[in-house]
């Protein structure tokens, strides 16, 4: 599947695999590939946090790791409070 976003459209993996995802969670490539990896082990609000963690960095790839870190946790922790939930 793809995604846009403010820098580009992005190819997103669920599949460590298929994406070669670099870490043990996840992977943001915005500059080369432009694609995001979400590792199929994540479940519940951990991979809510993940996935707006690498969104954040798309969206802003100059961004420092330990604001996009403190962001999307907050924002997860919001969503997750409203009852976003993987269906």
């Amino acid at each position: 599947m793809t995604h846009k976003f403010s820098t580009g459209t992005y190819r997103i993996y669920k599949d460590e695999i298929e994406g070669l995802c670099t870490f043990p969670d996840s992977d943001c490539d915005e500059k080369a590939e432009r694609s995001i990896t979400i590792s199929p082990k994540l479940k519940g609000r951990r991979k809510l946090d993940v996935i707006i963690h690498e969104s954040l960095h798309a969206e802003d790839p100059n961004a420092t790791e330990e604001w996009v870190d403190t962001a999307a946790t907050n924002i997860a922790g919001l969503l997750w409070r409203f009852g976003f939930r993987e269906k």
